[in-house]
């Protein structure tokens, strides 16, 4: 009795499958430990680190009271806060953090702290404990009385 041609194709073709498949999947083991491999290598001539601390969180950490604001570079009033923020850092420099949180890039940081319009400022102690926040644009004079309050001069 004869075969078929279509079946002796098809027996033909499934271990030539196999064998593509088997050379396939070697290639692609190499491929990934060679990956990787580059990887730590830049990591290491680089000197990068990788940290999933945020900047908030850095600053929470370092036992020195602390003005986050969270916001967005194309909101107005958020806008006008940063000229603000940057001077109070430079006039703080080491009494008080102050970061700026995007909103955007910090979705999870958002959340957490339960921001419902922007900008936020929150004023965190030493220990890093909310002591206060104020919603909306907040004038330099009115952060630096609260500032005082907090005990930074």
């Amino acid at each position: 009795m004869e075969k078929c041609l279509c079946e002796v194709g098809r027996g033909a073709n499934l271990s030539l499958f196999r064998w593509l498949i088997t050379k396939v999947s070697v290639l692609l083991r190499k491929c990934l430990t060679v990956c990787a491999v580059l990887t730590i290598c830049l990591v290491l001539l680089l000197g990068c680190t990788v940290s999933s601390t945020t900047p908030l969180e850095q600053a929470l950490s370092s036992g020195t009271p602390t003005l986050a604001e969270f916001g967005r570079g194309i909101c107005i009033p958020c806008k006008a806060m940063k000229p603000i923020l940057e001077e109070l850092a430079a006039e703080y420099k080491e009494e008080l953090n102050v970061v700026i949180v995007e909103i955007d890039e910090h979705r999870d940081l958002t959340r957490q702290y339960g921001i419902m319009a922007i900008p936020t400022q929150i004023f965190f102690d030493s220990s890093g404990q909310e002591v206060t926040r104020h919603m909306g644009f907040w004038p330099k004079e009115e952060i630096i009385a609260q500032l005082k309050k907090m005990g930074v001069d």
